[in-house]
């Protein structure tokens, strides 16, 4: 679990393990088990943007799963400086 801060007093609890841990659908079409990290049914319970410290581009924060930083988006998250 990580803390991703979206707005000045606004954070946002998400689960790192899996998608399905943040996602809000009531029945699972897909039925995978496991960690998922994507999934074009995935539904967040809201949608919440941060732009990228690095590269100054808006990305939506439960993209960035598997990201180490959550001030960088997704694509800085994966090069290395």
């Amino acid at each position: 679990m990580t803390r991703v801060r979206v707005g000045t007093h606004v954070l946002l609890n998400i689960s790192r393990r899996s998608l399905c841990d943040n996602c809000i659908a009531d029945i699972c079409v897909v039925g995978k088990s496991g960690r998922v990290l994507e999934c074009e049914y995935y539904r967040p319970p809201f949608l919440a943007f941060k732009r990228c410290e690095r590269c100054r581009e808006i990305f939506e924060v439960h993209t960035n799963l598997k990201g180490l930083n959550p001030e960088f988006c997704p694509v800085c998250n994966g090069k290395q400086f």
